[in-house]
């Protein structure tokens, strides 16, 4: 079977993806379990935060085995997404905290990996995992081909749509404020510098990716910046030590996360969405994945 690239590899890199999300929240499960490797900041076990890194030390398992994907990734997800309501988010509001951007801003890592895990549980966990060696996701066409035929199937294939376009817009906004500091801090960039063009690059990658435009070509090519900022600027912490802070994560995230979007495509709510309609071309069919 001919599979086109980078669209027929989209369950592959889900699964890659869905891989290092589960081990970097597994890592703050550890963190709050064993109490090692040493985390970025202490936490108690009966706040909220300390509440979701106790969970994320059984779902990071799940994740990264992709066992009971879809239940744990819901559970995940909204899981991650309600604490940045009541905590980080009302932080900002009322106490002026920083939200976004670098320096331990609290969105990256919860965000990021809370909108992926929806997408996850919509979809299934892709090519590698147990479910699918096991033959156990409800959603796969070997286990029950009436329901990939039927509604529940179109279903799951808008509400996936649907995601994948939340977690793009998302993911862009966030990567604009990484760029910022680099460009108008107090302290203007060499304009010949890494720094300027990693500026330039989140800057410009972050609105292009939130309006879904070029989404394939600009994603393989900031997943790239990414993984170059994590070898030259996190990598020789070593390596517990080259994820421990939000920054850290946030390099390692966006790498895969961007990685699968290349595959992927925008999902919903896309400026490319709406020049392949108008060319009357075939997008990307969202169908669940195992």
């Amino acid at each position: 079977m001919t599979r086109t690239i980078p669209a027929g590899f989209t369950s592959e890199l889900q699964s890659l993806a869905r891989i290092i999300f589960g081990f970097v929240i597994f890592r703050h499960g550890m963190e709050q379990v064993f109490g090692y490797p040493g985390a970025w900041r202490e936490v108690a076990t009966l706040s909220l935060f300390g509440a979701l890194k106790l969970l994320c030390f059984p779902g990071g398992i799940l994740m990264m085995l992709g066992l009971l994907a879809r239940p744990a990734a819901l559970v995940l997800g909204v899981a991650h997404l309600l604490y940045w309501l009541v905590e980080p988010l009302p932080d900002t509001l009322f106490q002026g905290r920083r939200l976004f951007g670098a320096g331990g801003a609290p969105s990256d890592h919860i965000l990021l990996p809370g909108l992926f895990f929806l997408y996850v549980s919509q979809t299934g966990p892709g090519a590698w995992s147990l479910d699918r060696l096991l033959d156990r996701d409800a959603g796969s066409a070997t286990r029950n081909p009436a329901y990939v035929r039927g509604a529940g199937s179109a279903k799951r294939t808008r509400l996936a749509k649907y995601a994948l376009g939340a977690l793009r817009i998302v993911a862009g906004f966030l990567f604009i404020f990484h760029g910022i500091p680099k460009l108008f801090g107090n302290v203007p960039p060499d304009p010949a510098s890494l720094r300027a063009l990693a500026g330039v690059l989140e800057c410009v990658g972050g609105p292009m990716l939130m309006a879904g435009l070029l989404t394939r070509p600009l994603a393989f090519l900031l997943s790239g910046e990414m993984a170059f900022a994590y070898f030259m600027n996190h990598a020789p912490e070593g390596f517990w030590g080259s994820f421990v802070e939000p920054n850290q994560e946030a390099a390692i995230l966006n790498c895969f996360l961007f990685l699968f979007l290349w595959a992927a495509g925008p999902g919903a709510w896309s400026l490319d969405g709406l020049r392949d309609r108008g060319r009357k071309k075939p997008g990307l069919v969202f169908s669940p994945v195992s």
